[in-house]
């Protein structure tokens, strides 16, 4: 049996719990379907051996196809071809993978045993040097997006070929949850060796091979199933085939008309005509829509120096208004905190926080010397260009002007995290105050790229919350830090958006499949079309 973390698995069943709740009509929680489009799950139909295509519709491309260079939201071009430690079942929970269980000899100290019949794409195997090959590297990576998950790391223990240990500078709770995502994706200890370059290159064990050849930038990603695959059982499709497309009505209609089987990144608007359409619509609330002030400083914009200022930018973003224009009343927006509601991490009496009042904006504004607003500029990408939008129309209330700048395709985070941009739009998690912490908010995450240092005192908050034993004595710091990071000017909620995707009536389970919090799409294990 796994042993895991008992506070992160409450806190995700919570969530789960209440995914299910809201998830549409005709929907599943999570990663269920049903209704007019039939049952997702079917564990008597699926195919003997791996055949036909399944396609996919991503959003962008990836920057490249080394796990520890690329973001979760480039995922759905990263799992066919790469393993991770664990995966999430649909409670959330982080279940066996690579890694077969998990225990804390201490509270810094994560042990995994491993599978011990797993072979590289390229014929190497998989044991617990390579655990410790990839940790150690992916810790040596600059600017990586996981500085968060790998920093803490202090030292990857060989304890055998099928244990290793994993040390840690502080307690990590949810280093296994970690290990599901992007993260915790293993490449080949052969590529590590010989310093091979991953940007168009490939080195997993997965159940699919990436196809170099057939690889059309910036357009399409294409695998073939691995004959020699550990889990037979996961690998239903022969051929995996990703189309990039940034459009998002462009990618709905690839899936109205039979061009995609599925599709990740479905806009709330477009939720009701999918289900409408017959399609099947996976969907739950597990991020928060979040405006971040990265440039604190004022290094770039001497007016977000000014708390007054941020907290003006808070009082105009109303969200109400944010998720009736933008997410089609299909978000939440009744919460002033970063943790969904429903979730053991939601926390009431933080509602009441920055509610909208454009007034006592203008009044800040002017107090702080900007009577006329001021100017500043953020990056843009098709998929997030309605929220840059509605954010925009939500300052100008205020007299304040947020020029809306396009980036290069799949540049949008690469650029924000070189501080290209002052502030801008994230999609934190609502159900993992740990990584919502220590990758988004925190001064050691991977968005302060003006070096500041304003919260050194909420990060010896956070120290004290991972090191406690207990989510109820953890709470009221989770608490502490969702609040004054808004009271601070620091980030804001807007929504609980629903992350959703749409699937064709063709698609089917043979079970559960992978559709972890932070995956655009589910995992192409276990599905096929029929």
């Amino acid at each position: 049996m796994t042993i895991r973390n008992p506070a992160m698995g409450r806190a995700l069943a919570a969530a789960a719990a209440l995914a299910a709740a809201l998830a549409l009509t005709a929907c599943g929680g999570g990663a269920t379907g049903g209704g007019a489009a039939g049952s997702l799950i079917d564990s008597t139909g699926a195919p003997a051996s791996p055949t036909g295509t399944l396609r996919f519709a991503a959003w962008q491309e990836t920057p490249s196809m080394d796990p520890a260079r690329t973001t979760t939201q480039n995922g759905a071009l990263i799992f066919p071809e790469y393993d991770t430690l664990t995966v999430v079942d649909g409670k959330f929970d982080p279940k066996p993978w690579l890694a077969t269980s998990w225990s804390q000899p201490d509270p810094r100290t994560w042990e995994f045993k491993l599978r011990s019949d797993v072979t590289f794409h390229d014929g190497s195997k998989f044991d617990a040097e390579t655990v410790k090959l990839n940790l150690d590297r992916a810790r040596k990576v600059t600017g990586g997006p996981y500085t968060n998950i790998y920093a803490p790391i202090t030292s990857v223990k060989v304890v055998d070929p099928a244990t290793v240990d994993v040390s840690f500078s502080e307690p990590q709770p949810d280093f296994p949850y970690s290990m599901s995502t992007v993260a915790g994706a293993m490449i080949s200890p052969k590529a590590i060796r010989e310093g091979t370059d991953l940007t168009r290159t490939a080195a997993g064990s997965g159940g699919w091979i990436w196809q170099k050849d057939a690889h059309k930038e910036g357009a399409e990603h294409v695998y073939k199933a691995n004959p020699n695959y550990w889990n037979k059982a996961a690998v239903r499709a022969q051929t995996i085939d990703v189309k990039i497309i940034q459009e998002d009505n462009a990618r709905l209609n690839a899936v109205q008309t039979g061009q995609i089987d599925v599709m990740g990144t479905l806009q709330p608007g477009q939720m009701q005509p999918a289900q409408s359409a017959g399609l099947r619509v996976l969907s739950d609330f597990t991020f928060t829509g979040t405006f971040l002030i990265m440039d604190r400083s004022g290094k770039k914009v001497p007016a977000l120096a000014k708390p007054q200022v941020r907290q003006a930018i808070g009082l105009l973003l109303d969200r109400d208004a944010y998720n009736k224009a933008l997410l089609s009343g299909k978000g939440d927006s009744k919460g002033g905190g970063f943790a969904a509601p429903g979730s053991r991490w939601y926390d009431a009496s933080l509602d009441s926080l920055n509610r909208p009042d454009t007034a006592k904006a203008k009044q800040l504004l002017a107090q702080a010397g900007y009577p006329n607003g001021f100017t500043f500029e953020v990056g843009n990408a098709p998929v997030v260009r309605q929220m840059n939008e509605t954010i925009a129309q939500l300052l100008k209330e205020g007299g304040i002007t947020m020029k809306i700048t396009d980036v290069a395709d799949g540049q949008y985070t690469a650029e924000v995290r070189k501080g290209r941009f002052p502030a801008g739009y994230f999609v934190p998690t609502s159900i993992d105050p740990y990584q919502w912490w220590s990758r988004t908010i925190s001064n050691n995450g991977i968005y302060n790229s003006f070096g500041l240092k304003d919260l050194a005192d909420l990060e010896s908050v956070y120290d004290e919350a991972r090191a406690m034993t207990g989510d109820d004595a953890r709470k009221p710091l989770i608490s502490r830090l969702q609040k004054e990071t808004v009271e601070r000017g620091v980030a804001f909620p807007l929504s609980q958006n629903p992350r959703a995707a749409a699937l064709t009536a063709s698609v089917h389970a043979s079970q559960q499949p992978i559709f972890a919090p932070e995956d655009i799409a589910p995992r192409p294990h276990f599905l096929w079309t029929k």
